[in-house]
């Protein structure tokens, strides 16, 4: 067996100013991703886990603790009391990167229904982690990452309804979109002229305002802001 992936570099050319993404098909007829890097490459799966991987015999940790919760919440009557431990947390936080990796690719690809699915996917663990997790700094270090989710799941179904020219469809998540993210940093205590200036909900703002402009018999993105609080006419 050919072990040396130098002839595939070669053909593949890198540059360190671009992301460098294609699909290929493997030879489990499977469809991958691979990733060219400076002196090699990445490859992931495109479905389930990204490295392929069935942690406990599972399709993914979000999995794997789901049922562990719906478990412990049938024998105990509440799963208020299930806690994860700090090989838990040590392993969620890979399936964490794995995902968030995998969804940049599927942004450069414009997969915008993958990218959904795998944000949808780290906005779920961070549920976990959130409702049983008693470390709250670990808690608070992933907290911190909710906004920037929410924004990434708003863009992937946007995009994905502009391409189908449904724009009220991608007007609406997005304004649902900053609503949950608002909410969140209210939550937690910030003002709302420091919600205002927070980047997630500054840059769904904008976007919400293009969208409009794009929009056939859409309104300029002042008026956008005006209406912000009136429903999307279908």
């Amino acid at each position: 067996m050919d072990r040396d992936i130098g002839k595939i570099l070669k053909l593949w050319e890198y540059h360190p100013d671009a992301l460098i993404i294609r699909k290929i098909m493997g030879v489990d007829k499977k469809e991958k991703i691979q990733i060219r890097i400076n002196m090699g490459l990445l490859q992931m799966e495109t479905k389930g886990r990204p490295d392929g991987e069935t942690p406990h015999d599972s399709q993914s940790l979000l999995e794997y603790y789901n049922s562990l919760i719906e478990e412990f919440a049938d024998r105990d009557g509440s799963a208020e009391n299930f806690a994860l431990t700090k090989n838990d947390m040590m392993e969620v936080d890979r399936e964490l990167m794995q995902y968030y990796h995998r969804r940049i690719c599927f942004f450069a690809l414009e997969d915008y229904t993958y990218a959904k699915a795998d944000a949808e996917h780290n906005l779920a663990l961070m549920d976990i982690i959130r409702r049983h997790c008693k470390d709250s700094d670990y808690v608070e270090s992933h907290e911190r990452f909710r906004p920037f989710a929410i924004m990434e799941r708003a863009r992937a179904i946007g995009l994905d309804s502009i391409n189908k020219d449904d724009y009220a469809s991608a007007m609406r998540h997005v304004g649902d979109a900053i609503d949950m993210i608002e909410e969140f940093y209210r939550e937690h205590g910030v003002g709302e002229e420091d919600i205002r200036r927070k980047r997630e909900v500054m840059i769904l703002r904008k976007w919400r305002g293009q969208i409009h402009q794009e929009w056939e018999g859409g309104v300029s993105e002042m008026e956008a802001e005006e209406e912000e609080d009136d429903d999307i006419p279908l």
